[in-house]
């Protein structure tokens, strides 16, 4: 019986252990399944909002392919990783390859949600390789990424002027979720967009819609059980608000505010 706690014992130290991954072994694992056109392998370390609009013409897109085709040469090997605490909280950029510019690199983004680190939006990019080495060489504790986060937004607080919609959540590229949404808080979420807190999704039953801000416009898509479709044309924060505040009513006329084509 010695012999066996013993052995026991020394098998468990032995055992691999079931820790959270790095973000460098998430950065290898997600640059190899692009660049082995893995979808699986690319959807499993996505945040749920982004996954559900992954399908099987995930690599037919104009951009995904450009950095597929960019990824054939890479050696498989992460060159550095470094990493930021900002307001939606601490992103880690994976440094994989040189750019046709000495002066530059190319880096994936991920960021933390709990202890995982998932895909960012707009993840592959080409930076000055001095901005980069501007980034901490260490992870921040999430208390410092917190201390940069600004006050809980009003679209969680108060008392709500109309009804909760059952079944539907906001979800924001600053990590803002509501569930149960009224239309006065998803108009406030509106008013919180900007250049870092970009996007705002609204989850449905059914299906979603979501808007990315470009500049001072934004582009619109949603999924539903017909498919998934993008605006033909950028739309004001007014039209994206109107179109999700017709959405988030049921309204059966909502589609009509837009012209649409199936995405791409």
């Amino acid at each position: 019986m010695r012999f066996a706690a013993i052995l026991i014992s020394i098998l468990s130290f032995l055992a691999p252990c079931a820790c959270a991954q790095t973000a460098e072994e998430v950065g290898r694992e997600i640059l190899t399944a692009y660049k082995n056109k893995d979808l699986e392998g690319v959807k499993r370390h996505m945040p749920p909002v982004l996954a559900m609009t992954v399908d099987k013409k995930f690599f037919k897109d104009k951009a995904i392919k450009s950095e597929v085709i960019g990824l054939r040469r890479w050696d498989g090997k992460v060159r550095e990783v470094r990493y930021a605490a900002n307001k939606a909280g601490v992103t880690a950029s994976v440094y994989y390859d040189e750019d046709a510019d000495p002066a530059k690199v190319r880096i994936f983004n991920l960021n933390k949600t709990g202890k995982t680190w998932k895909q960012a939006l707009g993840s592959f990019l080409v930076i000055e390789k001095d901005k980069f080495m501007a980034y901490d060489d260490k992870e921040p504790s999430l208390k410092t990424a917190a201390r940069k986060a600004p006050a809980a937004p009003a679209i969680v607080q108060g008392a709500p002027q109309d009804g909760p919609n059952k079944g539907y959540m906001i979800e924001m590229a600053d990590g803002t979720v509501v569930k149960d949404p009224t239309v006065s808080q998803l108009q406030k979420a509106f008013e919180a967009l900007g250049e870092e807190n970009f996007f705002i999704t609204l989850n449905a039953p059914d299906g979603f819609i979501t808007a990315s801000r470009s500049g001072g416009a934004y582009d619109v898509e949603y999924k539903d059980d017909q498919g998934q479709f993008a605006a033909m044309d950028e739309m004001s924060s007014e039209q994206s608000f109107d179109l999700f505040s017709a959405y988030i009513k049921r309204e059966k006329t909502w589609k009509a505010k837009a012209k649409w084509r199936p995405f791409d």
